[in-house]
């Protein structure tokens, strides 16, 4: 069972459109922005981007077997296709948004939204492992978070899921709240508030706000779940929600992870007398755990029923992945960076290495103006985990000296192609290397070059 059809008049209605040309009892089945990926049936909304407009690829999309199109006033009277019905809107991206929120309002289920500085698609992928045990879950595949994605992993709730979990990443103030109409969780995750896009927000303080607006839609039937370790999250109060809180050094929390041990088979802890273990070490990742057990438990899951989902969680790409490449243990959490979660990928791999460590540490991106300091003090803490530190990129050169000022053998790499070779020079048999930057600087083709040698 697929998406549930709407007629191209009811979509219209939705949307405050105007069927201009074609037939409102035409049915669509899908909604997408993408003329290449369009079945037939679709509805085809033309986004205008920094780059694109989407209006230039609405005769391809009809081609492509879209049934419908919708087209804003400013281009009304420039395209018109035979056959197919247009839909005249003010804004294609507003409409875009009231289609997602329509589709969800069809479907009384559990949804869970989640966001956070880091962590977010890693906790986001263990709740719905989690939640799967018992329910057939939708979750938010890929980096679809942000004000586009949002409304295209709403469109792919059908009537067979019984639950959502739905990531929501944010670059600005306001960029979740234009989007959480659409979602209206009935649990808000908020991970941590950590040093993540501070270039555009400007103080953690501003972060906090920004992460918050996944609260708004929130009643107080509903619950925000949060990191109680983390000083900037205790500022959350319930208003209208509930708040309930995740941690491991705070002792009033409603979810505590306590008689903690770790190796390099994972993580063992309990929580409320239950005792969970997770295959991947790290503190990091027992704060993921907790949140999907949080939500486990708010939902009235077992301890053994949760324990089933945190064994069949499977990771996204680029995050711990671990390989065995020319004898080397190498780990890809290359999917994003900033000094919070390099800190503590450092942590975890320096404890569970039984050989050197080589960090391979690309730039850091969007972490404010403060950015020189926090690559040198990354750089420093790189020293006392790793023995060797490749940094790659120009904003690594402050990590490269607050490395060397702390004592690790250091080399410089202009980008990811350079860093492979240097380290297939350095590395010896047994080290553990680890790949981590902010996902443009392509830093997990190190360990595909690796692979090629």
């Amino acid at each position: 069972m697929g998406f549930k059809p709407w007629t191209a008049e009811e979509a219209a209605q939705i949307v405050g459109g105007k069927i201009t040309e074609g037939d409102g009892t035409q049915p669509i089945t899908g909604v997408v922005i993408d003329s290449r990926i369009v079945k037939a049936g679709d509805l085809y909304v033309p986004i205008i981007g920094e780059n694109n407009d989407g209006h230039r690829f609405i005769k391809a999309a009809c081609a492509a077997g879209a049934s419908a199109y919708l087209c804003d006033t400013d281009h009304q009277d420039q395209i018109s296709v035979a056959g197919a019905v247009k839909i005249v809107v003010a804004s294609t991206m507003e409409a875009l948004r009231q289609l997602a929120a329509a589709n969800r309002a069809r479907y009384d289920i559990p949804v869970v939204a989640v966001t956070g500085s880091a962590g977010k698609t890693t906790t986001k992928d263990l709740i719905a492992s989690v939640l799967g045990v018992k329910k057939h879950v939708m979750k938010t595949q890929g980096n679809f978070n942000n004000e586009i994605g949002v409304p295209l992993t709403l469109f792919q709730l059908t009537p067979e899921h019984e639950a959502a979990v739905v990531e929501m990443g944010m670059n600005h103030l306001k960029e979740i709240h234009r989007s959480i109409f659409e979602v209206k969780p009935h649990i808000g995750v908020i991970t941590n508030i950590g040093s993540a896009h501070l270039e555009n927000l400007g103080s953690k303080d501003n972060t906090l706000k920004a992460k918050k607006e996944i609260l708004e839609t929130m009643g107080p039937d509903d619950i925000a779940l949060v990191n109680g370790d983390d000083p900037y999250l205790r500022k959350v109060v319930s208003d209208p929600y509930r708040v309930m809180r995740i941690g491991i050094h705070q002792a009033d929390v409603d979810f505590l992870a306590e008689n903690i041990s770790q190796d390099a088979a994972g993580s063992t802890f309990t929580v409320r007398g239950s005792q969970y273990h997770f295959r991947y070490p790290g503190e990091h990742n027992i704060y993921n755990c907790l949140m999907a057990i949080g939500v486990g438990l708010i939902y009235h899951y077992t301890p053994e029923e949760i324990q089933a989902g945190l064994d069949a969680f499977v990771p996204s790409g680029n995050r711990m992945k671990l390989e065995e490449i020319a004898g080397l243990h190498v780990i890809d959490d290359s999917y994003n960076a900033n000094p919070e979660s390099v800190k503590a990928a450092l942590n975890t791999i320096s404890a569970q290495a039984d050989g050197r460590v080589v960090a391979v540490l690309g730039d850091m991106l969007e972490i404010g103006k403060d950015s020189a300091a926090k690559h040198r003090e990354v750089g420093a803490y790189a020293a006392k985990k790793a023995a060797v530190v490749i940094a790659v990129g120009p904003l690594s050169e402050n990590t490269a000296q607050g490395a060397e000022n702390n004592g690790a053998e250091v080399y410089r790499a202009e980008n990811a192609d350079a860093a492979a070779e240097i380290l297939k020079a350095v590395a010896k048999p047994r080290d553990t290397v680890l790949l981590k930057a902010s996902h443009s600087m392509n830093i997990g083709s190190v360990a595909d070059r690796l692979k090629s040698n």
